[in-house]
């Protein structure tokens, strides 16, 4: 999770750099940090998910009143903290590129002149 967070924070910083400053090299970074920022997310659900079927057996030998369904849709429920993370920052680091794009556009620069 602190990988993600990284790289979701500057991924952030990027999308904001773009919005405020619309150019190719910023447009580049924004995109690089977004996929750092998308992997980063399925690989620690992937971890998170196999921590999840390692420790199911040892979690049920110690709480004997849990379902294995329980304890498994628990453990799935928490693997999915990264995603939302994650596809949080990518959201919102879309919006910042957009409003790039908008103040980028010709359209846009007419309207301000007018």
């Amino acid at each position: 999770m602190w990988f993600l967070l990284l790289f979701g924070a500057l991924l952030l910083l990027a999308g904001a750099r773009f919005a405020w400053r619309p150019d190719t090299a910023r447009l580049r970074l924004a995109l690089a940090l977004g996929a750092a920022t998308l992997f980063t997310s399925l690989t620690a659900i992937c971890a998170a998910l196999a921590t999840v079927g390692h420790q199911a057996p040892a979690y049920l030998a110690r709480h004997p009143e849990m379902t294995l369904a329980s304890v498994l849709l628990e453990g799935i429920a928490e693997s999915l903290s990264p995603a939302i993370l994650g596809c949080t920052a990518l959201t919102l680091a879309a919006l910042f590129i957009a409003l790039g794009f908008y103040r980028e556009s010709p359209e846009h620069e007419r309207s301000v002149v007018s």
